[in-house]
C-alpha cells in the first residue's frame, strides 16, 4: 500500500514538473509607433504579419507565420529550438527585425514598435530637367550603325 502511495507520488510530482515546462515559443506584442517613433499610448498593431525564420533549419521549418490579434498580441507555433530571425511586417511600416534564441522549453519574448515609412516629395518636372533627368518620351536613343 504504501509503495503504491509512493508511485502516485512520484506520478504527481513528474506531471506537476512537466506541465511547467512550456513547448518552445516566441510571443510579444506589436504597437504602432506615433510620428516621432516612439509607442503610442493604446495604439496597438492588429493585422501584422510576423515571421519566424529558422537560422539554423532546414527549409520547411523555416518560415512560419502568423497575424497579430485585436491586442497586437502574436503567439508562433510550436518551434525547434534554435535561433530565429522574427520579422514583423505592416503595410506603410517598416519591417521590424529581431533576433531569439529557443531553448528546450519555455517561451522567448519579441515586442515591436512599428514605425510609419516617412512619405518624400517626389522630385517635379522642373527639378528632374536640372538634375538632368529625362522625362519619359525625351529620350533619343540611336540605332545602331
Amino acid at each position: 500500500m504504501k509503495r503504491d502511495w509512493q508511485r502516485a507520488g512520484w506520478l504527481a510530482t513528474f506531471l506537476a514538473a512537466s506541465a511547467g515546462c512550456a513547448a518552445p515559443r516566441i510571443l510579444g506584442k506589436a504597437t504602432l509607433a506615433n510620428d516621432q517613433g516612439t509607442p503610442g499610448p493604446g495604439a496597438p498593431a492588429v493585422g501584422v504579419t510576423v515571421n519566424f525564420i529558422n537560422l539554423g533549419g532546414t527549409l520547411e521549418e523555416s518560415f512560419p507565420t502568423v497575424q497579430t490579434d485585436a491586442k497586437g498580441e502574436y503567439k508562433s507555433p510550436v518551434l525547434a529550438p534554435g535561433k530565429y530571425t522574427v520579422e514583423a511586417e505592416l503595410t506603410g511600416y517598416v519591417i521590424e527585425r529581431n533576433t531569439v534564441v529557443l531553448k528546450q522549453h519555455g517561451a522567448q519574448k519579441s515586442p515591436f514598435v512599428m514605425k510609419k515609412i516617412k512619405e518624400v516629395k517626389g522630385k517635379s518636372v522642373k527639378e528632374g530637367k536640372d538634375d538632368n533627368i529625362p522625362n519619359p518620351g525625351e529620350v533619343q536613343i540611336k540605332p545602331p550603325d
